[in-house]
């Protein structure tokens, strides 16, 4: 095939599907191509456990922070303040505060993509646990818990995130790319509550 006729075909192929269909090839192409930098060991994950059961992913990660479990957990406390200590973070507005419960509106990069969700936090003080839970999103529904705890010597905490995870779409990426998606938000996380405490990466 000589060049001006494929050059034609692209144009005609662009010309059905559409700018938003563009789009979408092209965010395609670009989870595809950084999924691959979440392969293998990630310092601020000690431990993970993610699987898959048709729409529902179970999720089990644990980040260890050199840091006291009070400061931690004020951190913690922050959400607000992620888009502050985050590239990745492009908003993280305080919608409402009600009690020891606060509902954040959150853009995020994910794999290169912009994501939005509106969540409800709801925190408890005494166990050092946050309940979370998705109010808007287009792709997934979270339910899970974000849990603090001190090692014996006081200077170090083991940050832990359960959840939930249920498809509301289905998305045209393997699992695996999901997969990706969900350690890399949890390492953002974990890296700008680690700025906000003037910690190292």
């Amino acid at each position: 095939m000589r060049k001006s006729q494929a050059i034609l075909m692209a144009v005609c192929f662009l010309a059905l599907i559409g700018a938003s269909g563009c789009e979408q090839i092209m965010s395609l192409i670009t989870a595809n191509r950084e999924a691959g930098k979440w392969d293998g060991p990630i310092k601020e994950i000690a431990f993970e456990e993610i699987s898959k059961d048709g729409k529902v992913f179970t999720i089990e990660m644990r980040s260890r922070i050199v840091a006291p479990i009070d400061k931690v957990w004020a951190a913690l406390k922050q959400p607000e303040k992620l888009a502050d200590n985050s590239e990745q973070y492009k908003r993280s507005d305080l919608i409402k505060e009600d009690g020891n419960a606060k509902e954040i509106d959150i853009n995020v990069m994910a794999l290169g993509n912009l994501q939005n969700f509106k969540m409800r936090l709801t925190f408890d003080e005494a166990k050092h646990v946050v309940k979370i839970e998705t109010l808007q999103s287009t792709l997934a529904d979270i339910s899970g818990t974000y849990s603090l705890e001190a090692s014996p010597d006081g200077t170090q905490t083991l940050y832990t995130y359960k959840a939930k995870q249920t498809d509301k779409v289905a998305l045209p990426i393997s699992e695996g790319v999901q997969r990706s998606a969900i350690k890399e938000s949890f390492v953002n996380q974990v890296r700008a509550m680690k700025k906000q405490m003037g910690l190292s990466s």
